[in-house]
């Protein structure tokens, strides 16, 4: 599944904003300055998928869509520019027809993604908030229910999932109850994590358990009547913990909290072994995950204590929460990856690499990409993100990333930018990439402006003399060396007029080929005009 193109008009500040993808990439970072509109985008398309998946009026977006992407060698697009949400099918975009509720409906795993997944690094709800109608339709479907059958059909159509960072812990269990040994030598050598050692699960009552609240903790052997995939799941590892224990706890999750007794049950598994076995009852790693996701769904997991060894702590005493937050977040994205392979999976991540340090920031889509090759299928998925970080896409072709834009009168484009952030280095990522007029600090900078605005003028006054020396001699001791006898830098500052760089607001794309582009064009004049006068 690729995005190939998409048009928002009316949602929030995107007005009359058209998006071209390169449907033959795996990835897609989306840059820009804070207010053009990334998060919104973002936001948007998953408004659009959650509306055509669901066929409620309450969820119609208010604003003016057309999404167009290719899936299981097909063109579809979903439109409402006539006025009426449309579905349109066909071999290309050149062929699409109109294509009847009823037959999308009927064939939809064929039409439409398998799997939204969304996810927000920051602690805003704004966009998790989106997922939850899908959310609640599938925890109201498995709380209560007995009928794996239909479970797991609840589980197929729950297309829009939310990232949350337990899903990491969930991604490691499924990876160690199914290991793969590709993946391993990745974990090893990416992240230091050289095998599973052992794992706690805290079970608490769930808020829908009945009984008195006197016999609640002698229930919590069963798990206080849990029903469905979570129920089952939990009781599994009940059964093949180490000395499972009930007990009362009085947890703060808030330091407002002045906390309540709550009735737990915990269940140890103290290697691999329970968690193999425990395994055996599911058919793969991702009916596994979906197990266990259930629980925490159904509001059975107080919390998941998982302990690993790495490369540099063989001791066992290496938890998941000991992870960096950048590790975390990355787990949980490479294990979603990995447990949605063989479905046609979209990926909307807003600045999933916050915490990352600069190395992996560095390597971030490099990983995302030999992740993917191996643990997953690159062509049925595709993994769009926003990012503020040049190192980011220090890496990328032209092709991979798109620069949204606030141009003066609000409008806001998005486009590749004029050249490949490849090769750069990570100061000319910023100047010619994100549009920054300069790197260096504002007083630095400012000086430099005005001693070049100084060296340009032909005949200096006394007092301009002696502020240039000044400056000079200031910048040669910051590490700043200017050679004034070079006559064709002082004929191509006298040329350039624009030499105000301090405190101005990033340029697009366009503004920067064009600046380029007329460098250039002096810089081969001057050398041209240098060349007669030798001659």
């Amino acid at each position: 599944m690729r995005l190939d193109r998409v048009y928002i008009d009316g949602f929030k500040n995107l007005k009359d904003v058209n998006v071209d993808f390169d449907k033959d990439r795996l990835t897609t970072v989306l840059i820009g300055q804070n207010g053009a509109g990334k998060s919104n985008l973002i936001e948007a398309i998953v408004e659009v998928f959650r509306s055509v998946d669901l066929k409620e009026k309450a969820y119609v977006p208010k604003f003016v869509y057309d999404i167009d992407y290719r899936i299981n060698g097909q063109s579809i697009r979903l439109s409402n520019k006539d006025g009426k949400p449309t579905i349109f099918a066909g071999e290309s975009v050149e062929s699409l027809k109109p294509l009847s509720r009823k037959a999308f409906d009927d064939d939809k795993a064929n039409y439409f993604p398998d799997l939204v997944f969304g996810y927000y690094s920051g602690g805003s709800r704004r966009l998790e908030s989106l997922f939850d109608r899908h959310q609640r339709k599938y925890y109201d479907a498995i709380k209560l229910n007995d009928d794996l059958d239909a479970c797991r059909e609840a589980l197929v159509n729950r297309r829009l999932f939310y990232c949350r960072p337990i899903h990491g812990v969930f991604a490691l269990l499924a990876f160690y109850a199914y290991p793969a040994p590709a993946v391993a030598n990745l974990l090893e050598e990416k992240l230091g994590i050289t095998q599973f050692d052992s794992v706690l699960t805290v079970f608490r009552k769930p808020w829908f358990a009945k009984g008195a609240k006197k016999n609640a903790l002698n229930d919590a052997l069963n798990l206080w009547g849990a029903k469905g995939p979570a129920g089952w799941c939990g009781r599994k590892f009940r059964d093949l913990a180490l000395h499972p224990l009930a007990l009362m706890d009085r947890p703060i999750d808030d330091y407002r909290d002045k906390g309540t007794d709550e009735p737990q049950f915990a269940a140890f598994f103290r290697n691999a072994g329970p968690l193999k076995e425990l395994a055996s009852q599911y058919e793969d790693d991702r009916d596994f995950f979906a197990a266990i996701e259930a629980m925490d769904i159904s509001d059975l997991i107080r919390d998941v204590h998982l302990w690993v060894d790495r490369t540099n702590n063989d001791t066992g005493d290496v938890s998941f929460n000991d992870l960096s937050d950048g590790e975390r977040q990355l787990l949980m994205v490479l294990g979603l990856i990995r447990v949605s392979r063989g479905r046609n999976a979209l990926f909307l991540l807003d600045e999933p690499d916050t915490h990352l340090n600069p190395h992996w920031q560095l390597t971030y889509l490099d990983l995302v990409q030999e992740w993917t090759e191996v643990a997953s299928d690159e062509s049925d998925c595709h993994i769009i993100l926003t990012s503020h970080n040049p190192l980011t896409i220090a890496a990328l072709d032209r092709e991979e990333v798109r620069v949204m834009t606030q141009r003066e009168d609000g409008t806001i484009t998005a486009q590749a930018p004029y050249t490949h952030p490849r090769g750069l280095g990570f100061t000319a990522t910023l100047t010619e990439i994100f549009g920054l007029e300069s790197t260096l600090d504002p007083a630095t900078q400012e000086d430099i402006d005005t001693r070049n605005s100084l060296a340009a003028i032909d005949k200096r006054t006394k007092g301009q003399e002696e502020k240039l020396i000044e400056i000079n001699d200031e910048l040669n001791r910051r590490g700043f060396m200017f050679e004034d006898r070079e006559p064709l830098y002082n004929d191509f500052l006298k040329s350039w007029h624009d030499v105000q760089y301090a405190n101005r607001p990033p340029m697009t794309p366009e503004q920067l080929k064009t600046r380029r582009e007329a460098m250039n064009d002096l810089i081969k004049k001057l050398i041209a005009k240098k060349a007669e006068g030798e001659s």
